[in-house]
């Protein structure tokens, strides 16, 4: 699969390692909870600050957005609607449960880092993470 001009081993996939450094293992992570998202419409997720970087590195990566969107979305582009005040209901732990389920590799260390306060969407926005 190519996305975004990533190819072969450093496409997205759902075995992403633990290996590498910080800002792979966060961007990784970003990765893993925007196909999720997509890949599951309606259902209630958000992260905590640290993945949060990773999923707006996505973002401002435009090109790249738009191809996981076209793959993972049915060509549909999953707007991103963030809330100001950040929840405290163990949304995020739930959230990397979500993932893990969905088949990705949940690295539990970036996730319990912040579990406490979630980066929740505005949900006035249809097909919004």
């Amino acid at each position: 699969m190519t996305v975004g001009g990533w190819t072969g081993s450093n496409a997205p996939s759902r075995s992403i390692e633990r290996k590498g450094s910080l800002a792979e293992r966060i961007l990784g992570q970003g990765i893993a909870y925007l196909i999720t998202a997509m890949e599951n419409p309606g259902v209630d997720m958000g992260v905590g600050y640290t993945v949060d970087i990773g999923v707006h590195q996505l973002l401002l990566d435009t090109p790249l957005y738009f191809a996981l969107c076209d793959e993972y979305n049915a060509g549909q582009y999953k707007h991103h609607a963030p809330l100001v005040e950040r929840r405290r209901d163990g949304t995020v732990m739930r959230t990397a449960e979500i993932i893990r389920r969905n088949g990705f590799a949940v690295d539990d260390e970036l996730w319990e880092a912040d579990a406490a306060e979630c980066s929740p969407c505005d949900n006035k926005v249809p097909d919004s993470h």
